[in-house]
């Protein structure tokens, strides 16, 4: 029977699963649904990523077999007990699926997707995150505290701060300093209504993240066909975040360690996870704005990666595993601060 290691690069809203051979190859890939354990416990996870194992072998047509070991890069999990948790359950009701079970945050999948040694990634989707992870598999973190404590940058506090704008200068209570009748029109049309007292469901009753997050992609749309001031400076705003948030792990890593994470060219290279990167050429002057300003870091370089955080995953198991970093990494922005 082939040595085979899997991986799963998990969130809230789906799931993707590679299974790798020893080389390092994709032998067979699935997707599955929600791997939150915020969201829907720790049982039901595991459920779903027993259903993804057996889906990725029926895309072989093939019967499932126990893996060597299998990588869980799943959003939600960050506690040692909860960590705890998943092996235990993996070894007792799910030890037919693999052999070995190394859980870990879902950053660290597109980490060691991205790169050989560990790395930095910036994760913007919904939500937004930056983690630093060392080649053992020791995380620092900036930010990633869900949209009530943080979250700058991800698509809901995009949203969020366009809503925010609008509002407060309908109530004179902070006059805006672009003209606000694109970006309110913009809300209304997208959500259906007709004034303030309308949008309030949506925060309420028919509260969802994801939903007002979704208002960013129009921003995104009408900012790039109207050129409007005001949404530009909300992606403006994202930007910045990024920079920040990159040398505040940075900055967290050098004082909980000691060390400089900077590579023998003095740069630092980070992976961007997410759609919000999708609009990177809005957002790129307030990262440069704020990357210039501050003094942690010199030397950047921002990469996008093809292939899925599972792959990465998968390689927690096996560092022996060879992945061809250089086929899916793609760099799209370098900056030297002067």
């Amino acid at each position: 029977m082939p040595r085979l290691f899997g991986g799963v690069d998990g969130g809230g809203s789906g799931s993707r699963f590679s299974i790798l051979d020893a080389n390092g190859k994709v032998f067979a890939e699935s997707v599955g649904e929600c791997t939150n354990q915020w969201l829907i416990g720790i049982d039901k996870v595991l459920e779903n990523v027993e259903d993804m194992w057996k889906k990725a072998f029926e895309s072989k047509s093939m019967q499932p077999i126990q893996l060597e070991g299998l990588g869980l890069a799943l959003s939600g999990v960050e506690a040692t007990h909860i960590k705890e948790e998943i092996v235990e359950k993996m070894q007792t009701k799910y030890s037919h699926v693999t052999k070995n079970t190394v859980p870990v945050n879902d950053s660290c999948g597109a980490v060691f997707t991205a790169f050989k040694q560990g790395g930095i990634v910036i994760i913007a989707g919904t939500g937004s995150n930056c983690q630093l992870v060392s080649p053992q598999l020791v995380q620092y973190g900036c930010g990633g505290w869900g949209h009530l404590i943080g979250d700058e940058g991800g698509a809901y506090s995009i949203a969020h701060r366009l809503v925010k704008a609008v509002f407060d200068d309908l109530d004179c209570l902070e006059e805006c300093t672009h003209n606000t009748e694109v970006g309110r029109n913009l809300i209304w049309q997208y959500f259906g209504v007709e004034d303030q007292m309308d949008m309030l469901q949506f925060y309420y009753t028919k509260f969802e993240k994801s939903n007002i997050a979704g208002l960013t992609a129009s921003m995104a749309r009408v900012a790039r066909e109207q050129q409007d001031p005001l949404i530009l400076s909300c992606f403006e705003w994202a930007g910045a975040q990024y920079a920040r948030m990159l040398s505040g792990v940075i900055k967290r890593f050098k004082k909980e360690t000691g060390e400089d994470f900077r590579g023998p060219d003095q740069f630092v290279d980070v992976v961007c996870v997410g759609k919000v990167f999708d609009s990177w050429d809005l957002m790129e002057q307030g990262f440069r704005k704020q990357f210039s300003q501050q003094t942690v870091v010199d030397k950047v370089r921002l990469y996008r990666c093809t292939a899925s955080g599972a792959l990465g995953a998968a390689r927690l198991c096996d560092f022996s595993l060879d992945l061809d970093h250089d086929s899916f990494t793609r760099m799209f922005y370098e900056m030297i601060r002067k």
